[in-house]
């Protein structure tokens, strides 16, 4: 038996199932802290509730880095592709600008959160990295947590493969430097940005997918302990010149984080994983488009641009994936909201994708949803859940861990309440091998115990 799991670890082959929360970087965080490094400009979460809010979840991904420079949530088109709208909903779809992966407008202080050239802690790598490590060192247990590329608000194209080659080597040099466990590519426009003149995006695409798997098993893995002791002598520089002073304000971050990198080093790296974020209409059966709509629910006049959008995509980089998660909600349309079949469009995903089923996680979204979307309810995902435990599926998502109050006041009280549930049906372990071992952090400080 070990020695059949030994081989599944190499392989990249994972066991058992998954509760995956997105992280809204935004929400729940402090914007100024004189005691941390680069003094939380990117926004760092607040202990006590972050730690909570994990509490149902397995693995979480942090949303998000960006190619573009200006993410632009009300964006909906790009004006220069063939399809792109008039008005305020229209802007430019760029080719990435090749010089870091942000986290905010490039305009804004410390927004590059990785450059070629980053060779110290930037603001932006700080916040991803105390994230990691207070889901490393979670009180309930290590929780596994990537960092996700792209979404919604994400209209720089990548363009060509050898873009895809550096923002590759550049997530895979994020990844060693927060020390998370692999990288979620949420790339919510490739359809409209192949449409632009000259732009082969899928082919872009599906070679970022081989360089991304290739950088973090070839490279960021061999150097994950070597690395995690380099990081601790830097931090270890870093605080003792400080005035003495700022050591005393300044010591439950540093002992923390080195405490924290000699268990980094200790255990080594674990699966680095690569997974893909797509909606419910990747896959498609022949003639028959809406096959996924329960019999009650509206039927747009027009099918969507991005139907069968995974057909040019998992059977060129479905071995380099590990993970398919599957966006089943903001389905408004003119037409109403619709009602979707979630066991349907699993099963797309296995008969006319051959995604294997455990591979696939399906994703839920309580409460408000964008574009005009209709949550189903409670009572529906807890079923959808059973039926994905039942057969053999990965298991389930959630948008999101921690909902705005603002925008997502139901989410908010219903995001929890759902992930708990999930968490009873799907019963989520550590999915490649056992868990790494990390001592348990602070529950309100999120630092190491006594400090």
């Amino acid at each position: 038996m070990k020695t059949l799991l030994l081989v599944l670890l190499l392989a990249g082959v994972c066991s058992g199932n998954e509760l995956l929360g997105y992280l809204e970087d935004w929400v729940n965080v402090k914007w100024w802290d004189n005691n941390i490094p680069g003094n939380c400009l990117m926004g760092c979460f607040e202990p006590q509730p972050y730690i909570t809010s994990l509490k149902p979840y397995s693995s979480v991904n942090y949303g998000f880095t960006f190619l573009t420079e200006n993410p632009t949530p009300s964006q909906v088109s790009c004006s220069n592709a063939p399809n792109g709208t008039s008005g305020g909903a229209s802007g430019p779809c760029p080719v990435w600008d090749g010089k870091a992966i942000y986290l905010a407008a490039a305009s804004k202080n410390g927004a590059a959160a990785i450059t070629p050239s980053t060779s110290a802690a930037t603001p932006g790598i700080v916040s991803i990295a105390e994230s990691s490590r207070m889901a490393k060192m979670h009180p309930d247990g290590p929780k596994r947590f990537k960092i996700s590329l792209g979404g919604w608000s994400d209209f720089a194209r990548v363009g060509n493969v050898q873009n895809a080659r550096s923002i590759a080597k550049l997530m895979g040099k994020l990844v060693l430097w927060t020390f998370a466990d692999g990288v979620d590519l949420d790339f919510e426009h490739l359809t409209p940005f192949a449409t632009i003149n000259g732009d082969d995006e899928f082919a872009a695409y599906n070679a970022l997918v081989a360089a991304l798997r290739e950088e973090l098993d070839t490279n960021v893995k061999p150097q994950w302990s070597s690395f995690a002791a380099t990081r601790k002598q830097q931090l270890q520089a870093e605080y003792n010149a400080l005035q003495p002073w700022q050591q005393a304000d300044m010591k439950p971050y540093y002992q923390t984080n080195m405490n924290f990198m000699d268990e980094v080093g200790k255990n080594g790296p674990d699966h680095l994983e690569v997974s893909w974020t797509t909606r419910f209409n990747a896959f498609l059966p022949a003639g028959n488009p809406w096959n996924y709509l329960l019999p009650g629910s509206p039927r747009p006049n027009q099918t969507f641009a991005t139907d069968n959008e995974g057909a040019k995509i998992w059977p060129q980089s479905g071995a380099s994936f590990d993970t398919a998660n599957i966006m089943a909600y903001d389905a408004g349309t003119p037409a109403g909201a619709l009602q979707l079949n979630f066991t349907t469009i699993m099963n797309n995903f296995v008969t006319y994708g051959k995604v294997p089923k455990e591979k696939i996680n399906i994703g839920f979204e309580p409460g408000e949803q964008a574009a005009g979307g209709v949550w189903e309810g409670m009572a529906a995902d807890k079923e959808i859940a059973t039926y994905a435990k039942q057969n053999g599926f990965l298991g389930a998502f959630v948008w999101s861990v921690n909902p705005s109050p603002t925008t997502n006041p139901n989410g908010t009280k219903l995001a929890p309440e759902l992930a708990a549930n999930l968490n009873n049906i799907i019963k989520p372990t550590w999915r490649w091998g056992p868990a790494p071992v990390y001592t348990k952090c602070d529950p309100t400080t999120g630092n190491w115990p006594g400090l």
